[in-house]
């Protein structure tokens, strides 16, 4: 198997480095080409984001303190508002006691004149009103055969009903101003949210555009790199799962890079190479490392189309194609491009799909 192999590596005619190398330099002078304030700009608008989430964060921890508060004294008015309508049926209650009273006391007068009290008469006619009979309790009680029980309950149950007056007016008075107090905190405190949030979404979708423009500019580039020559270069022996896989691989230049991402639609590192092979039957992990760890490993000298070079401390890995070059879906910004292994970093090292 490895003698095929080095037969497939002298079949690959030394054209192929050298125009690779040159599409290389094409899609590093379109990116070059971007303004240099791309990356300061998309590294601004994340920190402006990552401090709006914490701001939001607090917002919805007031928020959340807020409406607690709000909802305590919708309670308390509940309750209030219950205890006002039992206020209500005894304010009832000492009205119609008081009417009674009222009742009672005039015909004890009335009494009282037929039995021959001619004071009593005589008040009784100087009186304006029953509020002034009750008023002047001395007076009255100087009237003969007036029940002074009877003046008591009068008086108490007058005044009975001028504290539940009272009573009511300032509990609907504090209840309603506590209220009001909490449902424009609350008001402001959601408006503040949502003002939050809409800047979060606005800044987040600034951030996708910075993104965008900058995917479209590298898979312009990309696609200007193939056009200019890497359609001409000759695909690695298809009777190898290493040539197959790169011939798979280079299929997807242009697909944007995508966090997490192993399909057609968007691509991470090692979403590519899992992607790729998973063509060809072979099951790898979604992690770098993981898939280091999984094969065999080979020296970096040794070199193969299709084996993958690790870099980064095994945070990042590519598909060698040959020529000291591999293809891969560099980061956040970027498209599935060919690059040199040289650009890359330190090499952590080398692993081979066995097949």
């Amino acid at each position: 198997m490895s003698f095929a192999r080095g037969q497939a590596r002298r079949r690959v005619p030394s054209t192929r480095a050298l125009v690779v190398v040159a599409v290389l330099g094409l899609v590093v002078a379109a990116a070059m080409s971007a303004p240099s304030a791309s990356a300061d700009t998309l590294s601004s608008k994340r920190a402006q984001a990552r401090a709006a989430e914490a701001h939001l964060t607090a917002l919805e921890n007031s928020a959340d303190r807020r409406v607690d508060a709000y909802n305590a004294i919708h309670q308390k008015f509940v309750n209030t508002r219950n205890a006002i309508r039992l206020n209500e049926q005894s304010l009832k209650v000492a009205q119609a006691n008081l009417k009674a009273a009222e009742t009672r006391l005039e015909a004890s007068l009335t009494e009282t004149y037929k039995t021959g009290g001619e004071d009593a008469f005589s008040y009784l006619l100087a009186a304006r009103s029953i509020g002034e009979l009750v008023d002047q309790m001395q007076v009255m009680q100087r009237v003969n055969g007036i029940n002074k029980t009877l003046l008591n309950q009068v008086t108490r149950y007058k005044s009975e009903v001028s504290n539940r007056h009272a009573l009511l007016a300032k509990q609907l008075t504090t209840v309603r101003a506590q209220q009001a107090a909490s449902a424009d905190a609350k008001r402001r405190v959601l408006a503040a949210l949502d003002r939050q949030k809409n800047y979060i979404h606005n800044l987040k979708a600034s951030i996708q555009k910075i993104i965008n423009d900058r995917q479209a500019a590298a898979r312009r580039a990309a696609e200007t790199a193939a056009g200019a020559g890497l359609g001409n270069i000759p695909a690695p022996p298809s009777s190898t799962l290493g040539g197959q896989a790169v011939a798979i691989a280079e299929q997807y230049l242009g697909v944007p890079y995508v966090w997490g991402g192993a399909s057609p639609d968007g691509f991470d590192c090692s979403g590519l190479v899992m992607y790729v092979y998973a063509q060809l039957g072979v099951s790898l992990p979604h992690n770098a490392y993981e898939q280091y760890l999984a094969l065999p490993h080979v020296p970096t000298s040794d070199l193969e189309p299709g084996d993958l070079v690790f870099f980064n401390g095994f945070g990042h890995v590519g598909i060698y194609l040959g020529g000291g070059m591999i293809i891969h879906a560099p980061h956040t910004g970027t498209v599935v491009q060919i690059s040199s292994v040289s650009g890359e970093g330190g090499i952590a090292g080398a692993a081979r799909v066995p097949g």
